[in-house]
């Protein structure tokens, strides 16, 4: 099999949006953050894992009062409003991030052995939402597969049960299908992640993932065993005029250094800035060309 991809993956809360996608929903319900996630804390108190609480929070509050209802198009469209950081978008013709990676493999040396980039998005969010997202951006051409969690409906086109859920150790579940190519773009069986296989369509060292929490030391861990590259991003918090609070953004980065660096379970710790010039944006090219180089260097050996 020729191991010519490199996968790109993301976390999507606070990695690639500033704020948790959830809060579009409340702000549109004109309903307080803390109101909502102090409901589905008491979900997990009686205990259901994080995600399942707050989708079953989603699922009480609908049933509870007809204004919270919600269909997975609902969703995808209150998806669209959700911000992501600076230097992802493409949209109002702007340049993202994602032009330049490619730009990178159109170079000859990778044509030559049509080294491709993937991008993925493994996320405990909605996928309805991150696809809205992604698609309001006019980015979504250039990630592969969202794995996120998704929503049944009943009868009358409300979200009544979860589909599938993505914590902790499911994102790294999702490392292994996209390594060994069980991927719901190419109409995969899922059940063929747990196949014995030889030879893997994106080996580990060939993957870039970035995260910013708990639910991400699986995943940082995984890629830290079998020599991938593994970044933690932390969000710069914001005064009023759009200065950074340094105060605030101390904690936040205390708080990633503890996660990541401290623990030895991510290489880096970055500002999620994915502008020009910013350490983040030099990274994820810095990376993308190692890796380019890798692979080529593996074919020439080859021959």
């Amino acid at each position: 099999m020729k191991q010519n991809t490199i996968a790109l993956i993301f976390d999507f809360d606070i990695t690639l949006s500033p704020n948790f996608q959830q809060k579009v929903l409340f702000d549109h319900w004109n309903m307080s953050e803390d109101e909502f996630w102090t409901k589905s804390r008491a979900n997990q108190a009686n205990g259901y894992d994080m995600e399942h609480s707050y989708l079953k929070t989603l699922i009480d509050l609908g049933n509870e009062d007809d204004k919270y209802k919600l269909s997975n198009d609902d969703l995808y469209q209150f998806g669209k409003q959700v911000v992501l950081y600076d230097g992802l978008s493409c949209k109002d013709g702007q340049k993202s991030i994602f032009d330049d990676l490619t730009d990178i493999l159109k170079e000859d040396r990778y044509k030559e052995h049509d080294i491709k980039l993937e991008c993925y998005c493994i996320s405990g969010g909605l996928t309805p939402m991150i696809k809205g997202a992604l698609e309001a951006n006019k980015i979504d051409k250039y990630f592969q597969d969202i794995f996120a969690c998704s929503m049944d409906e009943d009868k009358d086109g409300y979200i009544n049960f979860p589909k599938e859920t993505v914590g902790h150790t499911i994102k790294t579940q999702k490392l292994f299908m996209i390594s060994k190519g069980v991927l719901p773009s190419l109409n995969s069986n899922p059940n063929d992640v747990n196949k014995l296989i030889t030879s893997y369509r994106v080996p580990f060292e060939n993957m870039i993932f970035l995260g910013d929490g708990q639910t991400d030391i699986p995943a940082f861990s995984l890629l830290n065993q079998y020599g991938g590259t593994s970044i933690a991003v932390y969000r710069e918090e914001k005064n009023e005029d759009g200065s950074i609070d340094e105060k605030a953004t101390s904690k936040t980065y205390e708080a990633g250094y503890k996660l990541a660096i401290e623990s030895k379970r991510a290489e880096q710790l970055l500002s999620a800035d994915y502008s020009s010039g910013k350490p983040l944006k030099m990274a994820l090219l810095h990376n993308v060309r190692k890796i380019a180089d890798k692979i080529v260097l593996e074919f020439k050996k080859q021959t």
